[in-house]
């Protein structure tokens, strides 16, 4: 298993370049960055989340996801509005440019991703599914264990 750990952080990274801020057609995601994306992403699925929220599911500080927002705000991707439960906490809902922009990326990289395996076996594209799932779930216990000190 060792032997294998090597590739696994090379073809990780290669995906990473691929599908991160360089893109497949030498670009991202429309006018955002992929940290931009994740974030808009975020607040479109979950709707009316916290800026801190936004930055827990991305890994940033609030004040690092505040600078974020900002800049989805400014592009008019995102609003923000005071909680009606909790007047101190900012929620940010996403705009009608929020959502065709992050659905257009979405059914874009959709359809990339359906291209790359449409001639492999049904059961070979479950098999990546379910290595990927493993892979970020374990990613993510293991940002939760750093971010509890246990």
């Amino acid at each position: 298993m060792k032997k294998n750990i090597p590739n696994i952080y090379n073809y990780l990274q290669e995906i990473a370049w691929y599908f991160g801020n360089r893109g497949y057609d030498g670009e991202c995601c429309e006018d955002l960055s992929l940290v931009e994306f994740m974030a808009l992403k975020a607040a479109h699925e979950n709707n009316n989340l916290s800026i801190q929220e936004i930055g827990s599911t991305i890994n940033y500080t609030k004040s690092g996801a505040t600078r974020i927002i900002d800049r989805l705000e400014n592009k008019g991707y995102v609003k923000r509005e005071r909680s009606f439960i909790d007047g101190r906490v900012c929620c940010v809902p996403v705009t009608d440019k929020g959502t065709q922009v992050i659905s257009k990326i979405i059914k874009k990289d959709t359809n990339y991703v359906e291209e790359l395996l449409h001639d492999l076996e049904p059961q070979v594209v479950d098999n990546i599914k379910t290595a990927l799932e493993i892979l970020s779930k374990s990613l993510h216990r293991q940002d939760r264990i750093k971010s509890e000190g246990l």
